[in-house]
């Protein structure tokens, strides 16, 4: 429990219990009252710039940035009258004396805050007859930032995120006044691993993404929760798709992009770039149909192939990147049929103090769970998941279960096609052993499968009943790792 006081105050007439010293803009959220802002941010330290925050507070002269201003007990606030509205409209409109009317070309149009707080706030004609001042624009940052500087507000979010966050400190602000803007430093470049948070963070227009820039109009995307695989971290993300024929007809492309999604307990509000820029491979290079030594055929095929494997010496090399029912399924179907079950994982990469870790696979614990080990062996049949051991050549017979296309694949003399985290629904353990759930966001491309359903299908084809129902297999992880967590 914590022992910070708690302490009651009136926020519109609402009473708040809270904690002594939280800042009034937090004590209003927590209480479900939302309270404008633009420079603003949860995770970054308060500036206090924008005045778009301010209350009104029972006693005092005049209104305070509820953003720079704690809480004190007994505190009576008002977050919305005529007089704070007046106020807020004046500072839009001060914003948008040299803010360009440009949101028909706009990435961020359809979730700028500037443009909603505008349709909340003003709706009016703007009184400015003087000529906008000019600044610089499309300069590019490093890696996908691409600045606007006259669509900047100077909420200096990404000044700093970078100073206080990532403490790489590439941004400052320069010059004075109407001509103030934000600056890379003599000689750097933002190419630190988590700069893509910048567009995240920015309020309006100002940052936006060469990766996703004029790609797609937001309120074409469908979002969907999930998780990152990347690491064994479990960023909390959301996949952003589009896979309308009217609204994406001259593309292939159905993932337009990654974006963080808040959770507190494992990423806070961030994700690194890998996690926000490695999503091609779900539309890409992928394997839409099962290939017999260099040649497309068809599932019935399949099943006489995997009848020549009957009664052989079996090791099947599961993946630290299948999901928690996936493996107690397979688990148990090896069990059945007396095969021997090991983990393959992708390599150790590196790690830092914020996010990333040196585990780059979403699901290693679930296998250490379920006793599944790193193993190799040397039997006649290798079936694996994934990713290639280094013994693979080991074994006479190879079958690969494979997504996307790579070299060196035709080692493999059957290879059935799989579909991406993103096609399938379920839950991955991570470092820290805790589950987390995500949800599908496509349907399979070509005649990929899931897992669970390559195994429901080899278990027919050998004469089991073996089904596969994610919910049971669920349940039995479940319990499982309540006997692993004591």
């Amino acid at each position: 429990m914590s022992d910070r006081e708690r302490i009651k105050i009136v926020i519109d007439g609402k009473e708040v219990e809270t904690y002594r010293g939280t800042l009034i803009i937090k004590a209003a959220e927590d209480a479900g009252i939302y309270i404008p802002r633009l420079c603003y941010h949860e995770g970054l330290r308060p500036d206090g710039n924008c005045r778009m925050c301010l209350v009104e507070i029972e006693g005092e002269r005049k209104p305070v940035p509820s953003c720079m201003t704690p809480v004190r007990d007994g505190m009576v606030i008002k977050t919305d009258t005529e007089e704070l509205r007046k106020h807020r409209r004046a500072v839009l409109e001060f914003i948008l004396t040299t803010h360009p009317m440009d949101c028909p070309i706009c990435d961020q149009a359809g979730e700028c805050t500037l443009q909603d707080y505008y349709f909340t706030y003003d709706l009016e004609e703007s009184r400015w007859r003087e000529d906008k001042v000019r600044k610089p624009k499309r300069v590019h940052w490093g890696k996908n930032l691409i600045y606007d500087a006259e669509r900047c507000i100077l909420c200096t979010r990404c000044v700093r995120f970078l100073n206080d966050v990532i403490k790489t400190r590439e941004l400052g602000v320069f010059e004075r006044g109407v001509h103030s803007y934000i600056g890379l430093f003599d000689g750097k470049k933002i190419e630190n691993d988590y700069s893509g948070n910048l567009v995240d963070i920015c309020p309006v227009g100002a940052i936006t993404d060469l990766d996703f820039r004029f790609k797609s109009r937001v309120w074409f995307l469908q979002r969907t929760p999930s998780i990152c695989p990347f690491c064994a971290r479990g960023c909390n993300i959301e996949i952003h798709t589009n896979t309308s024929r009217i609204r994406n007809r001259f593309s292939k492309q159905r993932v337009f992009r990654i974006k963080p999604r808040k959770n507190m307990e494992v990423n806070k509000w961030w994700i690194c770039d890998e996690g926000r820029y490695s999503y091609t491979f779900i539309d890409n290079d992928r394997i839409e149909k099962p290939i017999w030594r260099g040649k497309e055929i068809t599932w019935d095929e399949v099943s006489s192939r995997i009848m020549e494997i009957a009664g052989k010496d079996v090791r099947i090399y599961l993946s630290a990147w299948m999901t928690n029912e996936e493996l107690v399924y397979w688990k148990n179907l090896t069990r059945t049929l007396q095969w021997r079950v090991s983990l393959v994982a992708r390599p150790d990469g590196d790690d830092d103090n914020i996010l990333r870790v040196s585990d780059k696979n979403p699901n290693r614990k679930g296998a250490e769970i379920l006793g599944i080990k790193e193993e190799r062996g040397k039997e006649e049949v290798a079936i694996v998941f994934h990713f290639v051991p280094e013994e693979i050549s080991n074994h006479k017979i190879k079958i690969g279960v494979f997504s996307n296309k790579f070299e060196g694949m035709e080692q493999f003399d059957l290879i059935l096609p799989c579909v991406t985290f993103a096609e399938k629904a379920g839950s991955w353990t991570n470092l820290e052993g805790r589950i987390q759930e995500f949800q599908k966001a496509l349907e399979p491309l070509g005649e990929s499968m899931e897992e669970g359903a390559i195994g429901e299908f080899i278990s027919s084809t050998l004469g089991l009943s073996m089904v596969w129902d994610p919910g049971k297999f669920r349940e039995e992880f479940e319990r499982e790792y309540k006997k692993w967590n004591g």
